[in-house]
């Protein structure tokens, strides 16, 4: 595994903020951050949150797992210092970590004016369940943005391919084989208890028909999607089962690495 290097985490998230803006402003959607209640879903290291936080009015950042806990109470204190070490003031008047399930939220109806959702509806157990949760808690006219990488089917869609290597193992063996090569790689029992629990296991094709035609019922109205294509590696492609594996999944799945959404409440 790569060595974790704090300034271009802190970077990437900054870039992913800029890209909802660039995407936003090309589907023609505005928001008036100054008076904006934000939902962060999924946020669970408070990145994107702690950068949203600082344009609007309050932003609530939910995740199933507890940071507070997970960091004997210091979250918020160690969260706050490292982006000081970077030169951003995380806003902590604005700022609030709930811990709820996106598939329940505990949120009344009609509170946010924008949910956003970086890297995490291929982890939520039902997304069918989490957008109608998302619907239910955006006000009328309120925006939902999403994007995620790597979809399951992609090359890489295990999120483990630092332990398993070998491009769609996860679509090829069975869970317990490739546990056990996770186990011979080092992995970790956390490691090995995401591979089972925290991927929903989607296609991108059931992505596509959840936002493309089931989020209308509701009451979403698709503003813009894209998706985007590739391996991690070019020779990937040329492996000597990659028909096999399209005999069982379509080709635009095992190619489509992750998907990007913006709807509006209607």
């Amino acid at each position: 595994m790569s060595v974790y290097d704090e300034a271009q985490d802190i970077l990437q998230h900054l870039e992913d903020v800029t890209t909802m803006d660039e995407r936003l402003r090309g589907a023609g959607v505005r928001l008036n951050w100054v008076e904006a209640t934000v939902l962060d879903l999924g946020g669970a290291g408070g990145l994107h949150a702690g950068i949203l936080a600082s344009r609007a009015l309050r932003l609530h950042a939910a995740d199933m797992q507890d940071q507070n806990v997970r960091w004997q109470g210091e979250f918020v204190k160690l969260l706050s210092e490292k982006f000081l070490r970077h030169g951003v003031t995380l806003p902590v008047a604005r700022l609030e970590f709930n811990v709820t399930d996106a598939q329940q939220l505990m949120y009344r109806d009609g509170w946010f004016d924008l949910v956003v959702s970086f890297d995490a509806f291929e982890h939520i157990a039902d997304p069918a369940q989490a957008l109608a949760e998302v619907a239910r808690v955006l006000k009328y006219g309120g925006i939902f943005y999403v994007t995620f990488d790597p979809v399951w089917t992609a090359d890489t869609g295990s999120h483990f391919s630092h332990r398993v290597p070998e491009p769609w193992a996860h679509l090829r063996i069975s869970n317990d084989d490739f546990v056990a090569r996770m186990t011979s790689s080092g992995a970790s029992e956390d490691e090995i208890r995401d591979f089972r629990n925290a991927m929903n296991r989607w296609r991108a094709s059931q992505f596509q028909e959840l936002f493309e035609t089931k989020a209308i019922a509701l009451g979403l109205g698709l503003r813009w999607m894209t998706s985007w294509k590739g391996v991690s590696k070019p020779e990937n492609l040329n492996v000597d089962y990659y028909e096999e594996l399209k005999a069982r999944y379509s080709e635009d799945d095992l190619l489509t690495r992750g998907m990007s959404a913006i709807f509006v409440k209607l």
